[in-house]
């Protein structure tokens, strides 16, 4: 008579089995039926030691906490008092989170293990010959980055959403798209350059492609103090 095989999931925590439980049966997380995720719970561990493998003892705290959870749930809450099962709940997003973050930077890490920066080069002494002071566009780009309202800074993506909605720019793709821009528009004032940018990303290259266009001679600057404007320079006056 041949042996019978069972196969029994390998979890590395009891939260990565409550998620699995709670994924498989696809229950919302926020309203947990506690009764049956504990049973469901008791059921795996008692399987794994149904077939003599170890069950740590975390495993057997989260078994308890489960237990004490459900026993909760059968008393009479007073008004205003918190649901048992909120610190479960708010572990399990957490771990969630904690999950896709880890998925996210492995697949980054995946993806740029093999890309490596460049080292900023060296301009030459006097290189720079510009008529506007040298300083005039970082003090407009600080200015600019002082202008952004202080409710889009306490509406940041938390790390795995803002890892997973994020591009890269270079600033070769940059320097192309403001050639277009500019010679479309001939004269801007600089915020104008900044409005479409989606992140702090796009924005920096968008800044490193303006520097090096006007290092190159390709775009000239005036004004001074917060009148800051940029005009394309034409092959003709080159």
């Amino acid at each position: 008579m041949e042996d019978k095989i069972v196969k029994i999931e390998q979890y590395e925590g009891p939260l990565d089995l409550l998620l699995a439980l709670i994924q498989k049966h696809k229950i919302d997380i926020l309203d947990i039926p506690i009764s049956d995720i504990c049973q469901q719970y008791i059921e795996y561990i008692e399987t794994l030691q149904s077939q003599q493998m170890e069950v740590t003892g975390d495993f057997i705290v989260m078994g308890s906490t489960l237990m004490l959870i459900k026993s909760r749930m059968l008393l009479p809450r007073e008004e205003g008092e918190e649901d048992p099962r909120q610190v479960l709940v708010d572990a399990l997003l957490e771990h969630r989170k904690a999950q896709l973050a880890a998925v996210l930077l492995k697949d980054r890490a995946e993806e740029f293990y093999d890309r490596f920066t460049r080292e900023p080069e060296e301009l030459p002494p006097g290189s720079y010959s510009r008529l506007h002071p040298v300083s005039l566009l970082v003090e407009a780009f600080i200015r600019m980055g002082n202008r952004v309202p202080e409710e889009n800074q306490k509406n940041t993506p938390a790390l795995f959403e803002k890892l997973e909605n994020e591009r890269y720019y270079t600033v070769d793709e940059k320097v192309l798209h403001l050639s277009k821009r500019l010679s479309r528009l001939k004269r801007c004032v600089f915020t104008l350059l900044f409005d479409d940018c989606g992140g702090r990303g796009e924005i920096i290259a968008t800044f490193l492609a303006l520097l090096e266009m006007v290092r190159d001679g390709a775009v000239r600057v005036e004004g001074n103090g917060e009148d800051v404007y940029l005009e394309i320079v034409t092959e003709e006056e080159e």
